[in-house]
Order: C-alpha cells, then sequence, then structure tokens
C-alpha cells in the first residue's frame, strides 16, 4: 500500500468539502482553522504503530470576490506486518486522523464532512485511491467516550472488506475501519486498513485500532510534528 497517496485520500475529501461547499454564504473573508490531532506516543508503542507526523493542510479558494480558508490537520501512524507469502514484513498498517472545523458563516452553522455518512466517505476514499477496492460493509463497533482520554466523544467504526494494492505491486485483502466523531466545535474522521488474512487474526489488528482510539488527543494545546506533503 502507497501510504502517502492512501492518506492523502482519506483527507482530501475533508480538505476539498469543506472549502468548497461555502460558495452561497459567504459575505466576508473567513478563516476557520481545526485544532491538531495525534496519538499519544504510549500509546501509538503499545499499538506497534509508528508516527509518521501531521500535515497543516491549508485549503483558500475565491467565492464572489471573497476568501475563504480553512486549516485541517492530517496524522498518519503506520504498522509494519509481516504477511505470509511476501518474505518480509511490509507497511501494511495504517491509521490516520483528521480534523476539520466547524464553519460559521453568515450566523449558519456547516461542516459538510460531518454531514456525509461513512459509506459516502469510503466510496470517496476509493475513488481517490486507485489501489483501493471496497466491498461489503461487514458490522461495526464502538470505543466509548470513557475509554477515550483525550476526546469529550465516542468513536464508532463501521467495518468493510477490500482489497488493496502494496507498493503498487501485490494485492492483499484488508479491512477497512472509518468513523467520525464531533470534539470541541470539530469534526474528526478515523480511518485504519489492515490486512485481512487467515494467518492474521481480524480481532488482534482490530484491538490495536480501537488501542490508537483510545489514545486519540484533539486541542489546541497538542503538540504534533508538522511536515510538508512531500514527506
Amino acid at each position: 500500500m502507497n501510504r502517502r497517496r492512501f492518506v492523502a485520500a482519506a483527507a482530501a475529501g475533508a480538505v476539498g468539502v469543506s472549502a468548497g461547499c461555502l460558495s452561497d454564504f459567504i459575505d466576508d473573508a473567513t478563516t476557520f482553522e481545526a485544532s491538531p490531532i495525534r496519538v499519544s506516543e504510549d500509546t501509538a508503542g503499545e499499538a506497534g504503530y509508528e508516527y509518521q507526523g501531521t500535515e497543516e493542510l491549508v485549503e483558500e479558494r475565491e467565492f464572489a470576490g471573497e476568501s475563504v480558508e480553512v486549516t485541517n490537520y492530517l496524522t498518519d501512524y503506520t504498522r509494519m506486518i509481516e504477511l505470509p507469502g511476501l518474505g518480509s514484513e511490509q507497511e501494511a498498517g495504517v491509521f490516520a486522523l483528521v480534523s476539520t472545523p466547524q464553519v460559521s458563516v453568515a450566523g449558519e452553522e456547516f461542516n459538510p464532512v460531518g454531514e456525509m455518512s461513512k459509506a459516502e466517505l469510503v466510496e470517496y476514499l476509493q475513488g481517490q485511491y486507485e489501489g483501493l477496492e471496497v466491498g461489503d460493509n461487514i458490522g461495526g463497533r464502538a470505543i466509548t467516550k470513557d475509554e477515550i482520554d483525550g476526546l469529550d466523544a465516542a468513536v464508532r467504526f463501521d467495518t468493510w472488506e477490500g482489497s488493496a494494492t502494496l507498493q503498487g505491486e501485490t494485492e492483499v485483502d484488508v479491512y477497512v475501519d472509518v468513523a467520525q466523531a464531533e470534539d470541541g466545535g470539530d469534526h474528526l474522521v478515523v480511518v485504519a486498513v489492515y490486512p485481512d488474512d487467515e494467518n492474521i487474526p481480524m480481532e488482534s489488528e482490530q484491538d490495536r485500532a480501537d488501542t490508537m482510539t483510545a489514545g486519540i488527543q484533539h486541542g489546541d494545546d497538542v503538540d504534533v510534528e508538522l511536515k510538508n506533503g512531500d514527506e
């Protein structure tokens, strides 16, 4: 799986939709910024995921002569997993977080990403990443608010079966978890992808994703390592 392309696709909808749906409501120049988001260092280590940094994604557009700027944050983690038949560990686990701001224009509140269903987010993700094919929704699960120290919200995943191409060569079956939540005036999207292989228990990888979710930190006081989009 090409991690850069995958996580960029996971965030692209949040960036484009947030700014792109506001043209009918612009009265003045407006700027909206989400709070940074990440997983605590100890939790990521416990789950076996490596922090790949955080991108500050800024979308600026002109509508009727007025400027709208929306700042989102994308944080991603990867996990090396040994896949039978490939002979070595592969970067086959991805955990990505997106925070996008609630937008207030002319006295009205908007969060276009928040209005999308999980199925719509998955469809968009599949359309942006040519190496991913998503099939059936096979159910869901929830991590309660009490289980997450850094959020004032529960996180409810839906899981899809699918397939992904690793490094542009090898196709593997995967599970795709997608969740949405609201916290501190921001809309959050959580995406986890991990192998669907009979030699790798699904429950084990789901437990890792749930552990990562329980360690989410979100807020203006959250420290992140900013990187540019080429890293």
